[in-house]
């Protein structure tokens, strides 16, 4: 089976940058109740921080999600949210792979795979592992489902 995650480098560094965030806004909500009337930028930090954290919390933590492809099947897996969806090869609607130029000599790549219940699953190569061992198993088992975006 090939299994597909976020890599534990970007999962370590999005960890030690919510720590940061975490200490950062707490320092500044004790300042605000500690002091009578505290500068104007500890209420600008944590209006700026709390959002951004809160974004990376749910987008990387959160929704953090295992993809695992074989036997004719896709599972996909949310250990936060335990939640757990099996699904066949057969269940697959449609897939493709976007790909847009970024630079020169740089593109960014992003595989869509829709399922017959309407859910999607979206990975990229700089936030899944075994990216291209997926679409080469889907251009194997399933090459008729995939649709061409221009």
């Amino acid at each position: 089976m090939i299994t597909s995650k976020p890599p534990v480098s970007t999962i370590t560094s999005f960890t030690l940058f919510l720590i940061v965030t975490v200490v950062v806004i707490g320092m500044n909500v004790y300042t605000l109740l500690l002091l009578p009337s505290p500068a104007w930028y500890h209420y600008a930090i944590i209006g700026i921080l709390l959002p951004i954290g809160g974004f990376v919390l749910y987008k990387i933590f959160i929704r953090y999600q295992i993809v695992r492809l074989g036997n004719n099947r896709v599972e996909v897996r949310f250990p936060v949210l335990r939640q757990e969806r099996k699904y066949t090869l057969e269940q697959i609607q449609f897939w493709f792979e976007n790909q847009v130029k970024t630079g020169k000599n740089s593109v960014y790549k992003e595989l869509v795979i829709k399922f017959s219940d309407d859910k999607k699953v979206t990975l990229s190569p700089k936030e899944s592992t075994e990216y291209e061992k997926v679409v080469q198993y889907l251009k194997q088992k399933v090459a008729k489902k995939k649709i061409v975006i221009k």
